[in-house]
């Protein structure tokens, strides 16, 4: 059975070479996180089914945010973190925080006519997207609703019908992920530019060139250019449910417990 850690990776770290990382435990707390990430100053962002906490890189808790009343959450995206995208698919509404867990505004897909939304993701200019189920199109809102970008229906693109379970804008591009046909790349219009081959995935993360994901406890890197996977240099901790790393820090959730590191 494949096991399958989000990874959440900026910068150039040492994993990207095969050589031994030197890693050091700055603290470790209690968490029943099933989320976590990063955003790109460092901090990161750990969600339980209610609760949102934000940490800085050595685990001292930042700020916390709860909400009980739109269900568990099922995604939280930190591509601009001034308006984090925190979705609860309970309810079918995205809730968008400000840097101290703050709301400041909430989608309310039903409200804005959508009848069944998938998954939904960020911008880095403070709108978000989100996959109408109804539609089988990728879209781009605002807040008052206004399609800004929308993709063709994919099932014509595909001669298939997608299920996406995960949703990224990078480097003006939008990754949607079905862990059945792979990653589909969309351009910052939303037009569908290819498909990428890797199957079976939840989450990945993304650098300039490479697609960073685990399989079955072990961590791997897809060039984008070369269309080669190489595997990566071992973490501190095995049997973690979660790997997110930073600069020079690196998170695992483990065993009810998140471990902060540097190296």
């Amino acid at each position: 059975m494949k096991i399958l850690a989000s990874l959440f990776l900026l910068f150039s770290i040492p994993i990207f070479a095969q050589q031994q990382t030197e890693y050091h435990l700055l603290s470790s707390v209690s968490s029943d996180a099933t989320i976590a990430t990063i955003d790109k100053f460092g901090n990161y962002y750990l969600a339980s089914p209610h609760k949102l906490f934000k940490y800085s890189s050595d685990g001292k808790m930042l700020y916390p945010y709860e909400e009980f009343r739109y269900g568990s959450i099922g995604s939280i995206d930190v591509t601009n973190p001034l308006k984090i995208v925190v979705y609860f698919p309970d309810v079918m509404k995205a809730v968008i925080l400000d840097r101290f867990l703050s709301p400041l505004v909430t989608y309310d897909f039903l409200q804005l006519g959508y009848s069944s939304v998938g998954a939904v993701c960020g911008s880095t200019d403070g709108r978000i997207w989100f996959y109408d189920i109804a539609a089988l199109k990728l879209k781009k809102i605002d807040e008052t609703g206004t399609i800004l970008r929308e993709s063709q229906s994919l099932n014509n693109v595909l001669n298939t019908i997608p299920a996406p379970n995960f949703l990224l804008e990078y480097d003006n591009r939008v990754f949607m992920n079905d862990s059945s046909l792979g990653i589909l790349v969309f351009d910052i219009f939303g037009s569908y530019q290819k498909t990428i081959p890797i199957l079976g995935l939840t989450k990945f993360q993304l650098t300039e060139r490479n697609i960073i994901y685990a399989d079955n406890q072990k961590l791997y890197s897809y060039n984008m250019l070369s269309l080669a996977t190489v595997a990566l240099t071992a973490l501190p901790e095995e049997n973690f449910s979660q790997a997110v790393f930073g600069k020079n820090s690196l998170l695992l959730i483990k065993d009810g417990k998140a471990l902060f590191y540097s190296f």
